[in-house]
């Protein structure tokens, strides 16, 4: 049997109780059908843009509906946590800032994950026969589509969720659970939100307007229309996802990118309002700044980097995706991309003696990047 909550007592456990966990934002909706926009979803994938990430086809109708996977569920708890406020200017001059910046920190996976389960432990004291299933970036769900659906913000033209106040520097989790609200259209939307100024409550608001900044700021094209992202185009999927396996003719078009890429968001005029209005909330949970560890690093160390190295440095944080010779892949594209001829001899050593033959195949490309003798 669903526990049954009023919407008065849910809101009052959540308010209370989400900033002692950090999280920023907090939001329900009642499990009654499929995603909002779950059509849309499956038209991405028939065109073929989900850049041959083939587990996001495995999973096609999951995504489209949680209670495939969840069939008990009677609603999705959706979470917010920011990792920047906003997007000041970068400051970095290291190789940290080739490294989008949701990485340069602990897992968000962790973090994340560690406070929402920490309120579900608060929400079961309230109501002791709650079950919740919580899930960050690991689970079959339309996170964004969610969180849009109850009240967290907008889907921005680049397929970003934006809060008016908290930018899009923001992880997002979700939590089926057999929870029912014993009157839905009571229940705020969101149910808790840290910043001074209400997310739009209308789903599906376009608050972009006619700005085209993100589309027209894109390295590679890979935004091929508002609220379309072609996976096989974007840096973030050539770095992380490939590994460092951008096409071989149009590595120049990854630039001085290492891990991600942050353009569309850098240029996002609700990003540059977030970070003027910072010093009106607390600020992002400590754990996503940048490790003071990484600092001991440089460019050339990451190409060289093997395994052992790569696990006690990376271990429990974003760059662990990549994977060691993908980072060796990628600091050798930055490397040539930014005309690193100092590290030439590095370069050629790699490309005799790495036991990776991708990686040599890299460096050799690289070699011929930056040409002559060092």
């Amino acid at each position: 049997m669903s526990p049954v909550a009023t919407a008065p007592a849910l809101v009052a456990v959540v308010r209370r109780r989400a900033p002692e966990r950090r999280l920023d934002l907090v939001g329900i909706v009642p499990l009654i059908g499929q995603a909002p926009h779950a059509e849309a979803w499956r038209r991405w994938l028939d065109r073929r843009r989900h850049g041959g990430l083939d587990y996001l086809e495995r999973t096609r109708e999951e995504r489209a509906d949680p209670r495939r996977r969840n069939p008990e569920a009677r609603s999705l708890l959706v979470f917010g946590q920011r990792y920047t406020d906003g997007w000041p200017a970068e400051e970095r001059a290291d190789w940290l800032a080739t490294v989008s910046r949701y990485a340069r920190g602990r897992d968000y996976h962790d973090v994340l994950l560690r406070a929402v389960k920490a309120l579900l432990g608060d929400l079961r004291a309230e109501w002791p026969e709650l079950r919740a299933f919580p899930a960050v970036d690991t689970g079959p769900y339309l996170e964004r589509d969610w969180a849009e659906a109850a009240g967290l913000g907008f889907v921005g033209r680049n397929t970003c969720l934006i809060h008016e106040a908290l930018g899009s520097g923001l992880f997002l989790a979700v939590a089926p659970t057999n929870l029912d609200v014993d009157d839905w259209t009571a229940v705020p939307r969101p149910l808790y939100q840290v910043a001074e100024r209400p997310a739009d409550p209308r789903p599906g608001t376009d608050r972009c307007g006619s700005c085209t900044r993100c589309l027209d700021a894109c390295p590679t094209g890979a935004i091929v229309a508002a609220r379309e992202v072609d996976a096989g185009r974007c840096l973030s999927t050539w770095t992380i996802e490939w590994q460092g396996r951008a096409p071989s003719d149009e590595r120049a078009d990854q630039g001085a990118r290492l891990f991600g890429c942050d353009v569309c968001q850098e240029v996002c005029p609700w990003n540059a309002r977030a970070a003027r209005q910072a010093d009106r909330r607390p600020p992002p949970d400590p754990a996503y700044g940048p490790l003071g560890a990484h600092a001991e690093l440089t460019l050339a160390d990451l190409m060289v980097m093997d395994a052992g190295e790569f696990r006690r440095r990376f271990r429990r944080t974003p760059l662990w995706r990549q994977h060691p010779e993908g980072l060796r892949r990628n600091a050798l594209v930055v490397a040539a991309n930014t005309g690193r001829r100092d590290l030439r001899p590095l370069i050629a050593r790699v490309a005799e003696q790495d036991p990776d033959a991708e990686v040599r195949s890299v460096a050799t490309w690289a070699l011929a990047e930056l040409g002559g003798e060092s």
